[in-house]
């Protein structure tokens, strides 16, 4: 399974911001559409980086992305970035989606045990999972990922 945490000489740093909240929403002088919102690390002041995690509505993750070849974000089914116009939400990921995202690293994303955090899943998601639900799908997703 490919991580987004590894490193090419095309990806660069990236914010990935969660919003649960409706389009617009605003923190740092920035607009958040309602789901995800990529933010290239070097775009942003650390004063608006600790902003942006310190607000707990949003969920926060640093990760790195490949840059396309007009030198924007490769954003995986046409994700609205900040500037973009288009007010739709995202569609939320399924389990599968959702754990391709994650980094096995990265300890707000899994476990001690290796299993998903379900925070991260939830913020990918867009809905809440429990620890039972998560577990049961975990089992099958590990399960189909070795039969292959």
């Amino acid at each position: 399974m490919a991580q987004i945490s590894d490193q090419t000489q095309d990806n660069v740093p990236v914010l990935m911001v969660v919003s649960r909240q409706p389009n617009g929403y605003r923190r740092a002088g920035l607009a958040f559409n309602k789901g995800d919102n990529h933010l290239p690390l070097a775009e942003l002041s650390d004063e608006q980086v600790a902003a942006i995690k310190a607000d707990t509505r949003l969920k926060v993750f640093e990760t790195s992305m490949a840059m396309d070849s007009t030198g924007s974000l490769d954003i995986p089914n046409g994700d609205p970035s900040l500037t973009s116009q288009d007010t739709t939400a995202p569609v939320p990921l399924s389990f599968a989606e959702a754990i391709a995202k994650l980094d096995k690293a990265n300890n707000e994303h899994f476990t001690s045990s290796g299993k998903p955090q379900c925070s991260a899943l939830e913020a990918l998601m867009g809905q809440p999972i429990s620890a039972a639900e998560r577990d049961a799908q975990w089992a099958a997703f590990t399960a189909n990922a070795d039969g292959e």
